[in-house]
Formats: C-alpha cells, sequence, structure tokens
C-alpha cells in the first residue's frame, strides 16, 4: 500500500514536454493523467530531489521533458485529489526514482478531470517554470 502523502506544502514536480507547451505556456493536458495513466498522474517529490534532478533523471530514462513545473500536496488535495508515495525501483538497464510520486484522480470522471487541470495549470503556470531545460547550463 502507497504511503500518503500529508505535508500539504511540498511540492511535487511535473515534467512537461515540448507538445504539451501553448504559446510559451503549458497546456492544462499536462496536468491530468493520460487515459493509458488509469488516472494516475506521474509526479517527483519536492522533499527528496530538485526541480533539476528530477529532469534529468528522466532523461536518462528515456523520457522527454522540457520544463518542469510543481503543484502543492495541498492544491491537489482541495481538488479530491490524494497523492502518494511511489518509489520505483531500478529495472535492468534503468534507474531508480525514489522521489516518484502518483496524484490519484479516480474519483473524477473525464470531464471534471479537465476542469481540474485548468485550475492546476493556472495555480503551476502562477508559481512559474522551476527548471527549463532551454535556457539551464550544464547538470
Amino acid at each position: 500500500m502507497r504511503e500518503r502523502l500529508r505535508d500539504t506544502d511540498e511540492l511535487l514536480y511535473r515534467q512537461i514536454r515540448r507538445d504539451q507547451i501553448d504559446e510559451g505556456q503549458p497546456g492544462s493536458h499536462a496536468f491530468r493523467p493520460l487515459p493509458k495513466d488509469q488516472n494516475m498522474l506521474s509526479l517527483d517529490r519536492g522533499a527528496l530531489t530538485t526541480p533539476r534532478a528530477a529532469h534529468v533523471l528522466f532523461i536518462e530514462i528515456g523520457f522527454e521533458s522540457v520544463r518542469v513545473y510543481g503543484i502543492a500536496v495541498g492544491e491537489l488535495a482541495r481538488e479530491s485529489i490524494p497523492s502518494y508515495a511511489d518509489p520505483l525501483s531500478a529495472p535492468p538497464l534503468r534507474k531508480a526514482n525514489p522521489a516518484h510520486a502518483l496524484a490519484d484522480y479516480s474519483t473524477h470522471t473525464t470531464a471534471k478531470q479537465k476542469v481540474v487541470s485548468k485550475r492546476l495549470k493556472r495555480l503551476a503556470i502562477a508559481r512559474g517554470c522551476l527548471f527549463d531545460a532551454d535556457h539551464a547550463g550544464p547538470p
């Protein structure tokens, strides 16, 4: 059973792909799970990593990301989206991710997830981009 995150101030980092950016800002679809994700949004815990380190690991394990934005555990909770620690062990030829977390959108319909993701997007944008690979120096 996963441990529920309770520190409402803890930031959870969301990786943003280039195709999720519209007019310089992430689209709301970046803040909701895809159908294949089974209502779980993948994030990284700010208490255990930094935006840059989360980005570097994400790229190293084969995914794409150009920016990192943050959403607080409490912001998700206010939308009835609990978040959980979900550390990932290292499968062969990959790296472990002890900071991995999941936000559980399963109590919301697809239509409600779209509404919620728009509010979360606004909060993340107001907080600002936490890491931008296009403007970062070497790791």
